[in-house]
């Protein structure tokens, strides 16, 4: 991993966006002609690095460099924001932080609401360090399952934070809501961040 990190090419990133600063204060969404050249400029650090910006507010706007959801390249993204610049009006942020389960999705036509979606946990007594998740989702159809599939993994990204889902969640498998989805093993989706936070307190005792 060392060896993607290009000092020369970090510090040539921060400076480059320190003299554009002006195009940053004013950017708001991929549609804007400064957001590929920003995305060119910070995959010239790497192929693999995006990011995201929060929308104009009365606090300091967040810069999200992520590196969607790959784990090889996390600390790359913390090298890179550790020598981040002061920018005045911003914060630059570390792969996309935990927001909770409070929101919804739609990809590829599928609609996807964690408060109507639930998990079963999949522990291999053989290898207790691998959490799998059963997910049922009310409508799921085989002809979709791919398009599930990926909202789903989108769903967790951004509810868990892109760390802990990479690093935390191994397997992610999509099934039929059960008629009873809690006589069944199944809990809500929301409470995953819990149920996450509490696997981990068991294995460091």
């Amino acid at each position: 991993m060392n060896d993607d990190l290009d000092p020369k090419q970090i510090n040539a990133f921060w400076s480059w966006l320190l003299s554009h600063q002006s195009d940053l204060d004013t950017l708001q969404s991929p549609d804007d002609e400064f957001w590929d050249v920003l995305l060119a400029r910070l995959q010239a650090v790497n192929a693999g690095l995006w990011f995201e910006v929060s929308v104009p507010g009365e606090n300091d706007r967040e810069f999200v460099i992520t590196a969607q959801g790959d784990w090889e390249l996390f600390p790359l993204v913390d090298a890179l924001v550790s020598v981040a610049p002061d920018v005045p009006g911003w914060t630059f942020v570390p792969l996309k932080p935990p927001m909770g389960f409070d929101f919804g999705i739609r990809y590829e036509g599928v609609e996807l609401e964690p408060k109507n979606i639930w998990f079963e946990p999949m522990v291999d007594p053989d290898a207790p360090e691998v959490l799998g998740l059963r997910i049922a989702v009310l409508g799921f159809n085989d002809d979709q399952e791919q398009d599930f599939a990926n909202g789903l993994l989108l769903i967790l990204d951004t509810a868990l934070g892109e760390k802990s889902a990479a690093t935390d969640v191994d397997l992610v498998e999509v099934c039929e809501m059960p008629e009873n989805p809690e006589e069944e093993g199944f809990l809500p989706l929301p409470e995953l961040g819990s149920y996450v936070e509490w696997r981990k307190s068991r294995a460091t005792h």
